[in-house]
Formats: structure tokens, sequence, C-alpha cells
């Protein structure tokens, strides 16, 4: 994709495109939690699919925890929980963020946040290649979540 050249534009095309790949990283998620409730049986605990990003990592880590038949799979399936968490907290920096442009390709970002029940301001500064960056470390643990299921 070439850029617009409207770096606002951009940013927003950057933003939008990570909307997209982080439904289909954590989509992934869902269906590595599924495909083991079909083969496992339930996951102790969780008598639902949970429709959480924090629920469904938490099932996740319940599934390699719990079942025998992942046993072997403990290791890399902690290191990909993680990733999901990790990414998806500078992801949250981005997406629930009020944006505006500082200068020629740098952007700043206030998100109210809840830090010990209470309103916070998180500040966030940023340039189009940081949503680049966050994009492609996405699309990573998407197919990496794919090639586990295969």
């Amino acid at each position: 994709m070439k850029p617009s050249g409207d770096p606002f534009q951009d940013m927003c095309t950057m933003l939008g495109l990570m909307t997209l790949v982080w439904a289909w990283a954590e989509n992934t998620l869902a269906l590595m939690i599924g495909v083991i409730i079909e083969n496992a049986g339930p996951i102790k605990g969780y008598a639902e699919a949970p429709l959480s990003l924090k629920r469904r990592v938490a099932c996740f880590r319940s599934a390699l925890r719990d079942v025998s038949a992942l046993k072997t799979l403990q290791q890399e399936g902690r290191t990909l929980a993680n990733r999901f968490v990790q990414l998806s907290r500078r992801r949250n920096d981005f997406i629930h963020g009020a944006a505006w442009q500082l200068q020629e390709r740098g952007f700043q970002s206030l998100r109210i946040a809840v830090i010990d029940g209470k309103y916070a301001a998180k500040d966030h500064r940023f340039d189009i290649g940081d949503a680049v960056g966050l994009n492609a470390e996405i699309t990573k643990l998407q197919d990496e979540g794919i090639i586990r299921l295969t």
C-alpha cells in the first residue's frame, strides 16, 4: 500500500488495518479454544465459550494447564498467550485513544483508562511507522495461531 500523501489519512488507514488484523488474530484464538473443546471436552471453569479477550486468554491458559493432550504445547502456548496480552495493550493505546497530528508523521493520542479504580489519562506518542510495525506483529501472531491450529 502506498502512502496517500496525507499523514492523518495514512494514520487512519493504519488504525483501520489494525482493527481488521486484530479481529483475525482474536478470532484465531477463539478457534483454537473451540478446537480444544471439540477434541478434548470442556475446559475446566468455562462452561460457555469466553467472549472477551481477557477471558479467552485465561481459558486458553487453563486448557494448557489442565488438558493432558496439550502438555507438550504448554511452553509454546504460554508464549502465544503472553503475546496476545502484550500486543493487546499496545493496540489499545492506538485504537482507544483520541489522536491528533503533532507534526508531519508524528501523532499524539490521549485515552482515558481506569487505574486503581479511578480514571486516568494515558498519553501515547507515535508515528506511522509504529502503527505499521504493530500491524506486522499482530499479523505474525495470527499466523502463528493458525499454524498451531493445523
